[in-house]
């Protein structure tokens, strides 16, 4: 099988995609990356996708390359060349290609890639039983943009592993903000809660509050940790994981360690939202 990309113009088996050593994404992190579901070959919320891609790269003053009709259609088909026809995982990157004096950057000639990937589900236990986060004291820069920037979560990937956890959660002066590549929800007393400042406003996050909205209370807000360790039920959500129930945290359990009914029951809607 077969992996292809699109590579600053071209479509071509991955293998043959090279970025020059003197990229800024390279040499300086300077970039925006999007992950995205492809579903039955239909990218999953793309328009969601594209426009916050969009934002990052007004943002950073870097120009997008293609349109967006034009990047929805080679996702689909580097997924169909790829022969991940059932479920695929895209990432987009786009920097400011070649760096200029060590540090500046050309706006008409960046670098920009989608490459397309077998999406591969994380083990059962996660879904089935809960999975655990561990905690650190750090907040994004930019966190409301999708920056390549991921230095502090490649970092503690040792530190998370060793700690037998599935993502690191990022708090902040008593807040609790995000994973390292996931949003996290609450549930309280049957509402539902999530933080809204100061975190990447997810894709999967933008569903799963649409799905609860119809059952249940939601709220967006500021989140305490205290809050969170007192919590009923927590999962996280991404667009390579969906939901993840949580039922540990550092070294204490969510309430009596087993995975909650309403997110059971929106891990279903969310499934059925997906077939």
């Amino acid at each position: 099988m077969n992996q292809y990309c699109f590579f600053n113009g071209e479509i071509l088996p991955l293998r043959d995609a090279k970025v020059s050593i003197l990229d800024i994404g390279l040499l300086r992190g300077y970039g925006m990356y999007e992950a995205l579901a492809v579903i039955n070959t239909k990218p999953l919320h793309f328009s969601d996708h594209w426009q916050r891609l969009i934002r990052g790269a007004e943002a950073l003053n870097i120009k997008v390359p293609v349109s967006a009709k034009l990047a929805e259609e080679i996702i689909i088909e580097i997924v169909k060349k790829s022969e991940f026809t059932t479920r695929a995982s895209i990432r987009i990157v786009l920097t400011g290609g070649r760096v200029i004096n060590g540090i500046e950057h050309n706006f008409d000639e960046p670098t920009f890639y989608m490459l397309a990937e077998e999406w591969k589900a994380l083990p059962k236990e996660n879904y089935e039983k809960g999975a655990k986060l561990i905690t650190h004291e750090y907040k994004r820069e930019m966190p409301k943009l999708k920056t390549t920037n991921y230095i502090m979560g490649a970092s503690l990937q040792n530190f998370k592993n060793e700690n037998g956890a599935l993502e690191i959660l990022y708090v902040n002066e008593g807040k609790v903000l995000e994973c390292a590549t996931s949003n996290i929800f609450l549930i309280k007393d049957n509402v539902l809660i999530t933080p809204e400042e100061e975190v990447l406003e997810g894709i999967t996050r933008k569903i799963v509050l649409k799905l609860a909205e119809q059952d249940y209370k939601v709220e967006r807000r500021e989140v305490s940790f205290q809050e969170l360790k007192s919590a009923d039920e927590v999962f996280i959500t991404a667009s390579f994981k969906d939901i993840v129930p949580v039922v540990k945290v550092d070294n204490f359990k969510i309430a009596d360690g087993l995975v909650g009914k309403i997110t059971r029951d929106l891990m279903g809607k969310f499934a059925k939202y997906l077939s």
